[in-house]
Formats: C-alpha cells, structure tokens, sequence
C-alpha cells in the first residue's frame, strides 16, 4: 500500500470520529447536595486501564484562582469505569458510593472544580477566576443544591478553564441529593488509546 493511501486513509479515521473519541479522564457527574453531600464522578472512556496517581482535583473558592489541590488515589482505573470522591461528611448513603473521601470536596454551586493530569487541565466545571454569585446557571436550572450528570455524546472534558461555561450544553440536571447515577456513566463515545496516534504523528511518519 502505497505512503499516499496510508496517509489518506488515516485522515478519514481522525477527522471523521474526532469528535467521537475520549482520550483521557473527564468528570461525568458533579453532586452538590445539602449540607456536605458533595461528590465528584471520574469516568475512564478510553481503551486503556489509567493510574489515577497522575491526576489531581482542585478546588476554586468564590472566584479565587489559587485553590485546595486533592491529589487522587494512586490506584488502576479500568477502561469504562468510574471513580468517585465525596466529601468525609456526606451522608451515609453517599459515603458508600465513594472510592475515596477528603474534606477538600467542599465546593458549593459558584465554585471552580478541575482535573488535571500532571499538571494539565483535561476537564474544568465553571470559570476560573470568576464569581457567578451563588451559582453557575443556565436556562433548564444551575449549579446549587443540583447533580449534573454528562451528556452520552460528551466525549472529552473541557481543557480551557477561562471560557464560557454552560451548563445546558453538556449537562443534565437533576434534583437535589440524587445520587443514584453514582458509580457507572453511560456514553455513546469511541475509546481509543491514551497514546493514540495523531494527525501530526502521520505526517511525522508519512513525510
């Protein structure tokens, strides 16, 4: 097979399911409940198991951009599963549910949550540096006494933490305190490798 139909035929498998593809960790449901029941749900859409030792969530307060860093449990994250982190307060019903718990998950409905990879933003929930007031907000509801679940066809986390943030564009909302969504995410996205190759591998190869 010739370099042309090598190079070709990988530009139709990028471009045509790009946006189809998850490539690393995204949060698939925020809970901010009454009194502390607060949780975080971390989904591993990809094909391969991750080391959730390489990743940390952090914390912004009423539009500060320094934060509480709470670096995550350095255990494997199969393909498909999720991992939650509750506050060590929740109710009872919430603990159990939880695959690690710290005082740090403290956020109310106007705060910043971020996940990050060594360092790197991979996914963001509101705007750093901003104060929405009492919550972030849309037209079907906001983020204060809510669960937001992910939308199926969200495939990646939202790596810039300075822009725009609605709600109603990746989330589904739901009443306060429901946590029957914890600890599984459905989507409809394709898993691919964490070291998956890239257009500009192809070229890098192929030139």
């Amino acid at each position: 097979m010739s370099k042309l139909v090598l190079i070709l035929a990988a530009l139709v498998l990028l471009t045509g399911s790009a946006l189809a593809q998850t490539t690393d960790l995204f949060i698939s449901e925020y809970v901010e409940g009454s009194s502390y029941n607060k949780a975080i749900e971390i989904y591993n859409g990809t094909a391969d198991p991750l080391d959730l030792g390489q990743y940390t969530l952090s914390f912004y307060f009423n539009g500060n951009t320094s934060g509480d860093h709470l670096a995550l449990d350095s255990v494997t994250l199969q393909a498909g599963e999720t991992f939650v982190v509750t506050h060590s307060s929740a109710e009872a019903g919430l603990l159990e549910l939880a695959n690690q718990i710290s005082g740090l998950v403290a956020f109310n409905g106007d705060d910043v949550v971020i996940l990050e990879k060594n360092g790197q933003v991979i996914d963001s929930m509101g705007i750093l540096g901003v104060d929405p007031g009492s919550y972030w907000s849309c037209a079907e509801g906001n983020t204060q006494n809510h669960t937001l679940r992910r939308r199926s066809d969200v495939c990646r986390g939202d790596t810039d933490e300075t822009d725009d943030f609605d709600i109603c564009v990746e989330w589904v909302l739901f009443s306060n305190d429901t946590f029957d969504g914890l600890g599984a995410h459905e989507t409809d996205c394709t898993s691919v490798g964490t070291g998956a190759a890239t257009w500009g591998t192809f070229k890098a190869i192929y030139r």
